[in-house]
């Protein structure tokens, strides 16, 4: 990282700074890796390009550390088994299977970059994270069955490799409304999976389930572990030893338990959180050690990083620069985390546990000098009901400029998705964006938020629409007593579940000048009855109400426009089955008859997140533009020009 030459700092007002960060920079330096798993002793992974369209390939790092692509186009390697997917790439033996975009099939991975060998043909079916099954030559996976019923049907199934059958499909295990985590012991005589069932979110209630596979195959005797209501258990992993170890929040925090002959033993560290939410299908938070340590992502208040495990001493934090872990695997010593830290943007590196400073195994060249990367500084502060809640500060940054003497830079307080998200720790080139041309950001993890405990993350059940506003307007009020942003330019923006956070502070608030809502909710009723299966019983614990009570009425930012004074801008894909587009055009629509000024920007291929470069440029540009027109900056840069209805033309 380079630190720059000393530049003597110029005066110019805060959200007018000339940044040498630019959008596009933002897009391309920020392909989404996922799922590193280590195969025939080489690092492979899943890359998303935005350049690419968004085309998710596989790449493999050999030893030597060079990165070669496995996948050649259109192969796309993308799950979307519940609509968020994960789990599109697996090992069985000594293949590598992967599932592709367009049609949701299952295919062998060619590994020299050769076209791939088609498994299933089966149009009604999504299948993800699978496992193989060497006893009895054939893989074992999730699917999510779509025939055209109410709802799809969600299993786990049996993919026959023999050459005599291959690609037959065959019902392993049903009966519950959702399945993750298909993992065979390494004998093969036992199957172990999660499953859950509406009206719960898998953090909420899943369940640990064992069950033995028999000579012809089939799944009996099945039990349940671990798991239920009011705790839930994920993430099963075998060592060689046939001993099982999962994570589970029992205690109130996720915790790592061991499971043997019978008998479970907790692993856990008080008061602090182990294992991710499942959003994604496989995630990967911890890993096994040969020589029996434990590593692990791990957060605590304000703090995430890399843990280690050790019988005896226990749990030790592994002092390393690594903030947000994203998922975590072996290779024979050592560790590979998908990580961040405060100046590098997500990346693959590799920790040696006794010698823990991080190798990477993607480097890039720096887009930003270091000097003109705010670092955040974790916050707690007081909320409604004598709570407290947390986020992550970035001042402004720039290592040429300053502000205006006696100002204070305009704050953009950022509700997260979920909403049972957290706020990601490391470097975020978005947020530097802001940060570099003289926006403060606080980024909030209202009460609801993971990584603080069950509790904490349960406070938001029955007061979503409430909870988590009364947070985020209580964060920009402790920024500006504390002298960190101007009181008069606060500016609110969130996507998905964030976005409703956002329209609804604009409705309960008038702290802020404007919000931008990107892919947000604003009307759950509507919601309540187009939401895809996966969320459809998440919406009852969150409001506290079934579906056609007054609440979601009440708590709909779409019937409570008549009270928001702010501008609006809604960014949204086109294909979006999460958050359909009706629900931005909808709200648009009535903020502009009432005269507020609004935009209304809409990406056709794109769903819920924008994955291709020229959108996500279109969309960071966009609400640059739109808010120097509401705060009348006038920054050396040009602006986009968005449809602003309702905002009188610039002189």
């Amino acid at each position: 990282m380079t630190t720059g030459k000393m530049h003597k700092k110029r005066p110019i007002p805060y959200g007018e700074w000339p940044s040498a960060l630019d959008a596009a920079q933002v897009a391309a330096a920020s392909p989404r890796r996922d799922l590193p798993l280590v195969h025939g002793g080489e690092l492979y992974y899943l890359e998303g390009r935005p350049a690419e369209g968004g085309r998710v390939v596989v790449v493999r790092q050999s030893g030597a550390g060079r990165a070669e692509d496995c996948l050649p186009p259109p192969f796309s390697a993308r799950s979307k088994v519940h609509e968020y997917g994960g789990g599109a790439l697996f090992e069985a033996g000594k293949a590598l299977f992967f599932v592709n975009g367009a049609d949701q099939d299952i295919y062998e991975l060619e590994r020299d970059g050769g076209a791939p060998r088609r498994i299933t043909d089966r149009p009604e079916l999504r299948f993800a994270d699978g496992c193989g099954d060497a006893r009895h030559e054939r893989l074992i996976t999730v699917a999510e069955r779509h025939d055209g019923g109410d709802e799809p049907q969600n299993l786990l199934v049996a993919i026959s490799l023999d050459p005599d059958s291959a690609g037959e499909v065959t019902e392993l295990v049903t009966g519950a409304d959702f399945y993750a985590y298909p993992r065979l012991s390494p004998d093969g005589r036992v199957l172990v999976w999660v499953q859950w069932n509406k009206p719960f979110m898998p953090w909420e209630a899943s369940e640990l389930w064992l069950g033995e596979v028999g000579a012809d195959g089939r799944v009996g005797a099945a039990r349940r572990l671990a798991g239920g209501r009011g705790s839930a258990a994920t993430e099963p992993r075998w060592d060689g030893r046939d001993r099982l170890y999962f994570v589970d929040d029992r205690s109130g925090w996720g915790g790592i338990y061991r499971y043997e002959d019978g008998v479970t033993d907790a692993l856990d560290w008080p008061e602090h959180e182990f294992g991710q939410l499942l959003w994604g299908l496989a995630a990967s938070s911890y890993g096994l050690l040969d020589d029996g340590r434990i590593a692990a992502a791990c957060r605590h208040g304000g703090r995430a990083g890399l843990a280690l495990h050790q019988a005896g001493p226990g749990w030790r934090w592994l002092e390393t620069p690594l903030r947000q872990i994203d998922a975590l695997c072996i290779r024979q010593t050592h560790i590979v985390v998908l990580a961040t830290t405060d100046t590098k943007g997500p990346h693959l590196a590799m920790v040696d546990p006794d010698s823990p400073e991080p190798r990477p195994l993607t480097p890039r060249p720096p887009v930003m000098e270091s000097a003109d990367i705010s670092v955040a500084e974790p916050l707690e502060f007081a909320t409604t009901g004598g709570g407290r809640a947390y986020g992550l500060f970035y001042p402004p940054r720039n290592q040429g400029c300053e502000g205006l003497p006696g100002t204070r830079p305009p704050l953009i307080v950022l509700a997260h998705g979920g909403p049972t998200g957290h706020a990601d720790r490391g470097l975020k080139l978005k947020i530097q964006y802001w940060t570099t041309r003289g926006f403060a950001v606080l980024d909030v993890d209202y009460r609801g938020s993971h990584g603080y405990g069950r509790a904490y993350r349960e406070r938001l059940n029955g007061r979503w629409g409430v909870t988590d506003v009364e947070d985020v307007i209580a964060g920009a009020r402790f920024a500006v007593a504390k002298g960190l942003a101007d009181e008069r330019r606060l500016l609110g923006s969130g996507s998905s579940a964030g976005g409703y956070t956002v329209l609804m502070a604009l409705c309960r608030s008038g702290i802020f000048a404007a919000g931008t809502s990107l892919y947000g909710i604003s009307d759950l009723e509507r919601l309540a009855a187009l939401t895809h299966k996966f969320e459809a019983g998440s919406l009852t614990t969150l409001l506290g109400a079934e579906p056609g009570s007054d609440v979601f009425r009440r708590r709909s930012p779409c019937h409570l426009a008549g009270d928001i004074r702010a501008s609006v801008l809604f960014l949204q894909g086109l294909d979006d089955v999460v958050v359909p587009p009706a629900q931005s055009r909808a709200m648009a629509d009535l903020l502009a008859r009432r005269g507020l000024p609004v935009a209304l920007i809409e990406f056709a291929g794109e769903g819920h997140g924008f994955r291709r470069a020229e959108n996500i440029v279109t969309a960071l540009e966009s609400e640059y533009g739109f808010y120097a027109r509401i705060l009348g900056l006038s920054p050396a840069e040009a602006l986009r020009n968005i449809p602003l209805h309702n905002m009188p033309e610039d002189p």
